[in-house]
């Protein structure tokens, strides 16, 4: 079963509160470089907020959306 075919519902508990690190691949804009914390998300979108409470939004189409859950764990693993 692909992800657009499951509830996001059912991976709340796994990715909503996690963490991201850096920029994300450009995701969430060119010039977003802060840490965030995933707030919400869909099959082929994510809401996160950064520390200063400003709100970012990363959206997946075609090409990027079965890669979208690898790229979550990529990014949630913090560099030094």
């Amino acid at each position: 079963m692909s992800f657009e075919q499951q509830s996001p519902k059912q991976f709340d508990g796994i990715y909503v509160g996690k963490m991201l690190y850096g920029y994300c691949n450009g995701f969430f804009g060119r010039d977003s470089y802060e840490d965030k914390c995933i707030e919400a998300f869909g099959p082929d979108w994510i809401i996160a907020r950064d520390e200063d409470g400003y709100i970012h939004f990363a959206s997946f189409g075609s090409e990027w959306q079965p890669k979208m859950l690898e790229l979550i764990n990529k990014w949630s693993i913090e560099e030094s």
